[in-house]
């Protein structure tokens, strides 16, 4: 049985980003691009169609960019896709360093297809843990009517417990597909049979290190929310008060794009440890030739 660290490949991020600081540096910036144009277009669509205070949900916000959402949406993703592409590449991959990991071959297309069958799924199949449940507790709801509410609350818990369960066990999924070049669909499964404790533990200290980064951050906006607010009070001197907003308006754009660089750099490089020790604890996992083809040409 291949075991692997909880600790240590919950850290796998921070050894990447101390590695290839050059290679965090040019996700950050791609992402500043990308989150300063959906900024810029805001701005030019706000008047016409800006969300209001009580319209905060993803589906009214993309609304809300009118038919530039169609074409925001897929770019977004690809973004996504490459980035977390080349953290799986940084850590699996180290010698393809080239262009800092960043390729558009046929290595995205699959997890940009995975991806999106993922989203389908998620939708249409969230709730059958919690409706599976419910059926099953429907007899013991109608024997004892009066325990309905401890029964609710104990369903709810075990629909929580089942699906962090399944999402656990196939949290993989990305990652080998991108490590063995191809849709293993038989394998996804077993991966990570026997090994859920360790990966729940993983996932545990990566979701504390992204919580205890969210709390610096908030404290981070205080601090910028409070700047912007006085470098926008003083009366006179318009073009330095607007130079001024525009360079904390960069400051901005960065810190968000770090807060989707970071976080996914420590999820991702995080699978890709887990992977790769179950790889090194064996030639084959569960029948998967998994070592890189060296004559392989990805694009």
């Amino acid at each position: 049985m291949s075991r692997f660290s909880p600790v240590t490949a919950a850290t796998e991020g921070f050894r990447v980003m101390r590695r290839e600081p050059k290679a965090v540096v040019v996700w950050t910036v791609l992402w500043v691009v990308a989150l300063s144009l959906v900024s810029l277009i805001k701005l030019l669509t706000g008047g016409v169609s800006a969300v209001t205070a009580t319209q905060r949900n993803s589906a009214e916000i993309l609304k809300s960019f009118g038919p530039l959402a169609v074409v925001l949406v897929p770019t977004l993703l690809g973004l996504w896709v490459v980035t977390t592409a080349a953290v799986f590449r940084a850590v699996l991959r180290p010698d393809e360093k080239a262009l800092f990991f960043i390729r558009l071959g046929m290595d995205e297309v699959r997890l940009a297809l995975m991806t999106a069958v993922a989203c389908v799924l998620v939708v249409v199949l969230g709730g059958v843990p919690a409706s599976v449940l419910l059926f099953l507790l429907n007899p013991l709801l109608a024997a004892v009517p009066t325990m309905a509410r401890y029964i609710a609350i104990v369903g709810a818990i075990l629909s929580v417990c089942l699906e962090i369960w399944i999402a656990v066990r196939l949290s993989l999924i990305a990652v080998e597909t991108f490590a063995e070049r191809r849709f293993h669909l038989t394998a996804y499964w077993p991966l990570a049979r026997g090994r859920f404790w360790r990966l729940f533990a993983a996932y545990l200290v990566v979701a504390a290190e992204v919580v205890s980064l969210l709390v610096a951050s908030l404290a981070a906006v205080f601090l910028f929310t409070f700047i912007t607010a006085s470098v926008g009070m003083p009366q006179g001197a318009d073009v330095l008060r607007r130079v001024a907003l525009l360079g904390l308006a960069g400051v901005a754009a960065v810190f968000a794009a770090m807060l989707f660089v970071v976080p996914s750099t420590l999820i991702c490089a995080c699978q890709a440890y887990v992977f790769r020790a179950l790889a090194d604890d064996s030639p084959t996992v569960y029948g998967m030739s998994w070592a890189p083809d060296p004559n392989h040409v990805d694009g």
